[in-house]
């Protein structure tokens, strides 16, 4: 049974969200107002969000007798101490067959924890998901581009897990994951080697955002990236923390390849 004590927090850490929820959709509403939402509309949802919340095993399945989560189609739960095991009781949950959004970063979590969420009956409708600064390994990602259930994903945040050139070949591989439009790989070790099998994939037709920064790339990197025909309809190309000369700069901005590309994010130089 939810104590008074965590109920409290969850209702404080409700927001009320437009029917499509996006990132710029948000409305932060009075309590008074909230509550009155919550408990008149049937069309009303919500984020919540307990980040950094102290939220442990328990208190994940104490959240999931809550009445109006149900409504909730963003749910955000970055650094907490539930674990795995706390990621495999949301993912057999029937009470989040609605979620849109799902953020687990910064939560030591393993490949478990995506095993839990690829096979999950109900997480079918998810469209973002965070999963930044864990330990997902070769295993998870495997299990990641196999799932049926994540199929429908459209972002995927991976930066700071132990990717790697391997993990690259595992999503540039043969991957359910088509629908993506934003991918991040900041900081996974994906180096000149992890960078060719995703400038050789077809996995990458839709894809609007991707993220390679702090990769050690050099300027033999934007070569491969300017020879590609990976990534047609990419708007925003993000190479901060990286070595990329000015030459290799105009080289980006002159590439028919990614003609599309409007956003090119790199180290400014003096």
């Amino acid at each position: 049974m939810m104590s008074p004590l965590f109920e409290s927090l969850v209702k404080n850490s409700l927001t009320v969200l437009a029917d499509e929820p996006d990132d710029s959709t948000a409305m932060v509403w009075s309590e008074a107002e909230a509550n009155a939402e919550i408990e008149n509309s049937e069309k009303a949802v919500y984020k919540l969000d307990l980040i950094d919340k102290e939220v442990l095993m328990e208190d994940v399945e104490d959240l999931l007798t809550y009445d109006g989560i149900r409504k909730v189609k963003e749910l955000w739960l970055d650094k907490n101490e539930f674990g795995d095991e706390g990621v495999g009781v949301l993912a057999n949950s029937p009470q989040l067959e609605k979620l849109l959004v799902l953020s687990l970063a910064y939560n030591k979590l393993t490949n478990y924890s995506v095993q839990s969420l690829a096979v999950s009956p109900f997480l079918g409708n998810l469209r973002k998901l965070f999963l930044q600064s864990n330990r997902i390994g070769l295993e998870g990602l495997k299990t990641l581009t196999e799932s049926t259930v994540l199929a429908n994903l459209q972002m995927l945040y991976l930066n700071l897990n132990p990717v790697g050139p391997a993990g690259a070949r595992i999503l540039a591989g043969d991957s359910k994951l088509q629908s993506l439009r934003e991918l991040y790989l900041q900081r996974t070790g994906l180096g000149l080697e992890g960078l060719r099998p995703l400038c050789e994939s077809g996995n990458f037709q839709k894809l609007t955002l991707l993220s390679l920064a702090g990769n050690g790339l050099e300027d033999s990197a934007v070569d491969l990236l300017c020879r590609s025909k990976a990534f047609p309809r990419l708007i925003t190309l993000d190479l901060y923390h990286n070595r990329i000369s000015d030459q290799a700069v105009d080289q980006l901005r002159a590439s028919p390849n990614l003609k599309s590309v409007r956003a090119l994010q790199v180290d400014w130089r003096g």
